[in-house]
This record gives C-alpha cells, sequence and structure tokens, in this order.
C-alpha cells in the first residue's frame, strides 16, 4: 500500500482541480489556491446564506490570542461545497502572526488528512496582510498523511512529504 502512496495522492488531489460556480444559497468570502504536490486547486470560502455561517473566522482566545480560520472548499456540479477541503488555522502570538495548522481533507476522509503543523509536516506563513477585515496570506511547506487523526494523530506509515504552497484572500466576519 504504501509504494502506491504517491498515485494515491496524485488521484485524491485530481477531482475536482477548479471550482465550479456556486448554488444561490452561498456567496462567497474569498478564494485559495494551493499547489499540492505537481497539482493546483481553485477552492472557494463559501458563507451560507441560509445557516448564516461562513467558512472562515477570526476570534480572540482567552481575550489574548487573535486567531484565524479559514476553510477552502471544492465545488461540486450541483454548486455545494465539498472536498476536497483546505483548512488553514493562523495566530498571533508575542505580535507575530504564525501558522497553528493546515489539513487537507480529501477522498481520504477526516481521520487521514494531508496535514501540515504540530501533527504532520512543517510549514511556514509569509506575506499575511489584514487590512480591516480583510486578510490574505501564503504558507509554504511540505504535507504529510496522518492516521488517527480524530483520535490519536501520527504520521501514516510510508508517508512521503508532499510539497505544497497555498494562498488565500478573504472578507472575514467582525470580531465580536
Amino acid at each position: 500500500m504504501t509504494r502506491f502512496f504517491p498515485a494515491l495522492v496524485a488521484l485524491a488531489l485530481a477531482t475536482p482541480l477548479a471550482a465550479a460556480d456556486l448554488a444561490d444559497r452561498y456567496t462567497a468570502m474569498g478564494t485559495m489556491t494551493a499547489q499540492i504536490g505537481g497539482d493546483t486547486l481553485d477552492l472557494v470560502i463559501p458563507y451560507d446564506t441560509e445557516k448564516q455561517r461562513g467558512s472562515a473566522e477570526q476570534k480572540m482566545i482567552m481575550g489574548q490570542f487573535l486567531t484565524i480560520n479559514v476553510l477552502g472548499m471544492a465545488v461540486d456540479e450541483n454548486g455545494e461545497p465539498g472536498r476536497p477541503m483546505l483548512q488553514v488555522t493562523l495566530q498571533k502570538h508575542m505580535g507575530d502572526m504564525g501558522l497553528l495548522s493546515a489539513e487537507l481533507f480529501d477522498d481520504q476522509g477526516y481521520d487521514a488528512p494531508l496535514a501540515m503543523g504540530a501533527d504532520g509536516g512543517t510549514g511556514e506563513l509569509s506575506d499575511f496582510t489584514m487590512e480591516g477585515d480583510t486578510a490574505s496570506g501564503v504558507v509554504t511547506g511540505e504535507f504529510l498523511r496522518l492516521t488517527g487523526y480524530t483520535s490519536e494523530p501520527k504520521v501514516a506509515e510510508g508517508a512521503a512529504p508532499v510539497p505544497a504552497r497555498i494562498e488565500w484572500r478573504v472578507d472575514l466576519p467582525p470580531l465580536e
């Protein structure tokens, strides 16, 4: 199984590679583009107008740490957001915004994402800007496939690093 890992990653990332139009229920809060290995994902950061819930937020943790979470999603042929999904989480600590984690949820499910951060590969935030409630940035690094992500995450046996570059721009809801 581990010999076929690079082929499985390529297959998982190949569908879909470009975002379709969102259904009327959704609007776009922003966009995300990711180069994962040799593939490019063009994702949307959706806002669900029926549930009044966005796929990006900023909040203060313990009143001290600004945390930004952004979820880019592919759009299926019916305009519904879905997989692959790429989540990036940032946190401001000691005056600097930094990468906490990035996870790519593909056809391997929630328990086996490609991950960058504490449990996975290494990554770095660069070119981060925040003008009002509009945030943009670039994350570069390497993903590693995890197993047991929802219970006891660890790097999957035979997982090879997958180079990644993630760019996004999003209009965040204001801090509450």
